[in-house]
């Protein structure tokens, strides 16, 4: 046993993030809808699709009715939402923005599954996302909540990361310490941070772009995909 995987072995339970953790390889929803827009021929600049992106996100977290949304209709309302404060009305592309989004989110969402389903065999395992309120409905769509000990959706607990406190309560659901517990985000500061200040062992699942804090201070494992988490533990 390395050094490294030493750090792993008392731990019980693994806590995931949702967006940019289980549904892409480290890809921030802001990034992929950017490539997005090129990709459809908008040239949109970055600061207007920032701009309308967490627009639309701040709708989506307000409105109730999101959480019954499954990925398809949430995306086809998140962007249908982009496009409005763009002013742009263009069907096909708003449709091809949805497709280009959740097709690709659905296969990394499908291997994800089959991979939790390998890792319930050794961990509890959990999910503390900042979401709109459905994280738990996306999850039980791609089948992955059959494999989860707890699911905390900011919009739902009312407490979002990196307010520890919504770490603490995921622990304190599934009876685990936090020391027993592996956080794997792609956010330092919202994930890796706060989990590392409450003892947690962390994994940092780095994608394409960056985005690192100032002094981010160290993290125990880096990877580029989540399967490279089980073959670290393996």
């Amino acid at each position: 046993m390395t050094i490294m995987e030493d750090k792993f072995r008392k731990c019980r339970a693994i806590l995931l993030d949702f967006g940019g953790t289980l549904d892409s390889d480290g890809e921030h929803w802001l990034d992929r809808f950017f490539e997005l827009y090129q990709q459809a021929g908008l040239d949109c600049p970055r600061d207007e699709i920032e701009r309308v992106f967490y627009l639309a996100d701040r709708i989506c977290c307000k409105n109730p009715l999101v959480d019954r949304l499954g990925l398809r209709e949430l995306m086809k309302y998140h962007v249908r939402l982009q496009f409005e404060a763009l002013k742009l009305r263009d069907r096909t592309r708003e449709d091809s923005l949805v497709e280009g989004f959740c097709s690709k989110t659905e296969k990394i969402l499908q291997r994800n599954s089959l991979l939790l389903g390998r890792l319930k065999n050794r961990y509890r395992l959990g999910v503390v996302s900042n979401f709109y309120g459905n994280v738990e409905t996306l999850c039980d769509e791609a089948g992955l909540s059959e494999h989860l000990d707890v699911i905390l959706d900011s919009t739902r607990v009312g407490l979002s990361k990196p307010d520890p406190e919504i770490f603490l309560l995921a622990a304190k659901k599934m009876n685990v310490e936090p020391a027993e517990i592996i956080f794997v985000g792609d956010s330092h500061e919202r994930d890796i941070m706060p989990a590392r200040g409450l003892g947690m062992k962390t994994v940092w699942l780095k994608g394409a772009n960056m985005r690192l804090p100032e002094n981010p201070g160290p993290v125990d494992c880096r990877i580029s995909s989540l399967p490279e988490l089980e073959l670290f533990l393996s």
